[in-house]
Order: C-alpha cells, then sequence, then structure tokens
C-alpha cells in the first residue's frame, strides 16, 4: 500500500495520504458500526428509550468537546516527537483532561434541564460518577488518537474505533428490563472511554518514554498560548456539531430526539471525513520537504469529492431509512439529505481552516470558526424551538455556507505566507537508530 501511494502522490504526499486514508477507512467502520448498534437498538427498544440513550451518548461528546482546551491541537504541534519535552507536554494534557472533563461533567448535568441529565440525576451520586468518568475516558481517547498520529501509527487509531465499535454489539444482550435507556447509554458509551484510559496507560510502549509532568518544556509557553488560541478557534469551529444537538434535545420530545440522531448519526460520520483529513494534514503539513499547497490541494480535492458522492447516497437512501428503522424514524429520512449535503462546504472550511492553523493565522482561525458557529447556532435557537428537526437542518446548512465562503477568502489571502518550522521532525526521527532514539528520550 505504501508504494502504490508514494507512486500516486510522491515522497511529499505520501504521509498526508496514508494517513487520510487510515482515517476515512476508519470513518466507514464508525459508520457501519454505530449505524448498526443504534439500529438493533431502535428495532428492539422503543424510540423514547433510544431518545434518552441517545442524548445522553451526545451529552458526552458535547462535555468533551466543551472541555478540550485546545488540547488535540497543541499535542499535534506540540507533543508530535519523542523527546522529552513531548511527552511532558502529553502529560500535560492528560491532567489537564482529567481536571477539565470531570468539572466539566459536574457543570453540564447541574445546569442542563433536559430528560437525560434528569436521568443522571435520578441514579443518584453513582450516576454522576459514572456520566464523569465516561466523559473523561471519552476525552483521553481524542488526545491519544492525536498522539498515535504524530507517531504515524495510524494502524492504532483505526484497530481503536474497529475494536470499540464491535465490542459495543454482545453488550446489547445485557440490557436489562428497567432504566433502558441508561443502560443503552453505558454499553454505546463504556467501550470508547475505557479505549482512551488504555490508550493513556500504554502510550509509552509507543513513544519509548513514560509520561511526565517535569522539568518545564522549553516550548512551555508557545505550548499554553498555541492551546488557548486554537481552544477558543475549537470551540467556534466544532460548536456545531456538539451544540445543535443539545439544543435539539432540549427542545423536543425524547422520540423526536431519537429520529435526529439517526440522521445525525450518519451525518456526522460524512462529516468526519474532511476532518480526519484535516487532522492528517495538520499533522503532516509543511514538514521538511513537503509542499504545504499541494498538500492542500490534494486534501480539498479528496474532501469535497467524498463529501459530494456522500450527499448523492443521502439522496438515495433517505426513503430507506425510513424502512429500516421503522415509520417513527420518517423525520429521520426527510432532513438526511440537507444535513449531508451541508457537508461539501464544511469540506471547503475544514481544509482551509487546517492550513490557516498550520500557518499560525490566528486571525483567520477565529473569524472562520466564529462565522460557523453562529451561522448555525443563531438561526438554530430561533428556528428549532417553532420548527423542530427542519429548523435544524436549516440552519446547519446556512451556517457551513456562510463559512466556507469566509474559509475560501482567508485563503487567496494568506496563501502566499511562509509556513513556521514544526517544533519536532518527524522524518528525522524515523532516520535514527534506535540506540540513538534512546538517548535522544533519556535526557
Amino acid at each position: 500500500m505504501r508504494r502504490l501511494i508514494g507512486r500516486l502522490a510522491g515522497t511529499d504526499h505520501r504521509h498526508l495520504l496514508q494517513g487520510s486514508a487510515v482515517l476515512v477507512v476508519g470513518a466507514a467502520v464508525q459508520a457501519v458500526g454505530g449505524g448498526l448498534f443504534w439500529l438493533i437498538a431502535a428495532r428492539s427498544q422503543s424510540a423514547d428509550d433510544v431518545g434518552v440513550s441517545t442524548a445522553l451518548f451526545t451529552s458526552v461528546l458535547f462535555v468533551s468537546y466543551a472541555t478540550g482546551l485546545g488540547l488535540t491541537v497543541a499535542v499535534a504541534r506540540y507533543a508530535a516527537g519523542r523527546d522529552r519535552d513531548s511527552h511532558t507536554v502529553f502529560g500535560w494534557a492528560i491532567a489537564a483532561t482529567t481536571l477539565a472533563a470531570g468539572l466539566g461533567a459536574a457543570i453540564y448535568v447541574t445546569l442542563i434541564d433536559a430528560e437525560a441529565t434528569a436521568t443522571i440525576r435520578d441514579e443518584g451520586l453513582l450516576g454522576w460518577v459514572v456520566f464523569a468518568a465516561l466523559v473523561i475516558g471519552s476525552s483521553f481517547s481524542l488526545i491519544v488518537d492525536v498522539r498515535w498520529m504524530t507517531q504515524r501509527k495510524w494502524s492504532y487509531v483505526l484497530a481503536r474505533i474497529t475494536i470499540t465499535g464491535l465490542i459495543r454489539f454482545p453488550l446489547l444482550l445485557l440490557v436489562p428490563d428497567s432504566s433502558i435507556g441508561w443502560w443503552l447509554f453505558i454499553f454505546a458509551m463504556t467501550p470508547t472511554s475505557v479505549s482512551g484510559l488504555i490508550g493513556v496507560l500504554t502510550l509509552p510502549r509507543v513513544t519509548g518514554a513514560r509520561h511526565r509532568l517535569r522539568p518545564r518544556p522549553s516550548t512551555a509557553r508557545s505550548a499554553v498560548r498555541y492551546s488557548l488560541v486554537n481552544y477558543a478557534s475549537t470551540l467556534a469551529y466544532q460548536a456545531p456539531s456538539f451544540a445543535l444537538p443539545v439544543i435539539v434535545l432540549v427542545h423536543v420530545d425524547s422520540d423526536v430526539n431519537a429520529s435526529f440522531y439517526v440522521a445525525w448519526g450518519i451525518t456526522a460520520i460524512a462529516f468526519y471525513v474532511p476532518m480526519a483529513i484535516g487532522q492528517a494534514l495538520l499533522a503532516e503539513g509543511g514538514k521538511q520537504g513537503s509542499s504545504l499547497a499541494g498538500q492542500v490541494r490534494l486534501a480539498l480535492t479528496l474532501a469535497v469529492g467524498l463529501l459530494t458522492i456522500a450527499t448523492a447516497g443521502a439522496w438515495l437512501v433517505r426513503d430507506i431509512v425510513v424502512s429500516v428503522y421503522g415509520e417513527e424514524y420518517r423525520e429521520a429520512g426527510e432532513i438526511l439529505p440537507m444535513l449531508v449535503g451541508a457537508g461539501i462546504p464544511w469540506a471547503i472550511t475544514s481544509v482551509y481552516l487546517t492550513e490557516a492553523r498550520v500557518r499560525h493565522q490566528h486571525a483567520a482561525t477565529v473569524l472562520i470558526t466564529l462565522v460557523l458557529s453562529l451561522g448555525v447556532l443563531v438561526p438554530a435557537l430561533i428556528l428549532v424551538p417553532s420548527d423542530g428537526l427542519d429548523g435544524a437542518a436549516v440552519s446547519y446548512l446556512i451556517g457551513n455556507l456562510l463559512a466556507a465562503a469566509v474559509a475560501a477568502a482567508s485563503h487567496f489571502v494568506g496563501r502566499n505566507r511562509p509556513v513556521p518550522p514544526d517544533i519536532v521532525d518527524p522524518d528525522f526521527l524515523d532516520a535514527l537508530t534506535p540506540t540513538d532514539l534512546a538517548a535522544s528520550t533519556a535526557n
């Protein structure tokens, strides 16, 4: 596969294509596994129970996003190697994730008034603890994946996605006759959260040294600043993906939320494709001997092409969704084409936003993400309470079109600016002998 990729794209783009290909396959595995899991749940349980469980599942994803602190981006840029500073920066990321995710889970359950959070409170102290633990583990899985990517362990990411997806199926047999929505949520979320914890514990075998918190990295100030700047942009960048489902679950009944989640789950997987390509571009963008402009063109072609195909597929399968899931899920089929269609402008936004991050164009990064966030959420806050799922779909399309226009303008303005040098060059690390590598991580 590596030889074929090398012939198609040349040495400059081999790692970008390889990483993107693996992550796109991972997205396909998630699509099939997640779709089948919730399909079985939908066919075996009531729409109300599925709605509660998907609302809880969405809540974990939302808190993980809201407490991310920009760490996935910072790890990709400042913990990319196997040197002492990289291990320390990642150690800081683990500690910060634990504190932020745990506190965020408690705040969410306290402030959000919805059937999902009421279910957590009904479980008493154990419910609060379980929810917080699942949020922390889910957050771990995000930074672990990025750490693996920087080590070019793309197969590890794919293996984690595949294994966690498969483990959930036998757990469906254990769902009791009471608190069905709560237990569906537990069995859906636990494999991912446990995989995050296992990833943290086993990463030293991949990187060659244990996690550490001291001494203070030479890049500490830059890493913190980069993390905070990108945290602000990431909050806006991903707000539509995580906040829109929360707006929906607060304003619609559980059975309607179940219908939304079916369509949203398919859409989220489609939208993951440009995100995966963008993450690969972030890890590989502008490395020594590589052309960022060429990488951006390649990433854009892949992202837009794949999302165009996905949109056409959404139109073809909208009636099939209703046939498969049942009449209670008719609204899922009706909103699916518009939701997935918003992925075409999203592909443009995702690639150009990653380019701006690689170039450290902070103003452009913040502007693009703010337009995306406000373009989706402001209409959603107006339309969802009155129009339900139709209002959510329209809002999503409007925001993504606006953001793509701003991202394209930003690309043409800043495309000739130089690329800042990487903190660590993985190509150099790949060339080291085992003895040299051991020496470099022992200091």
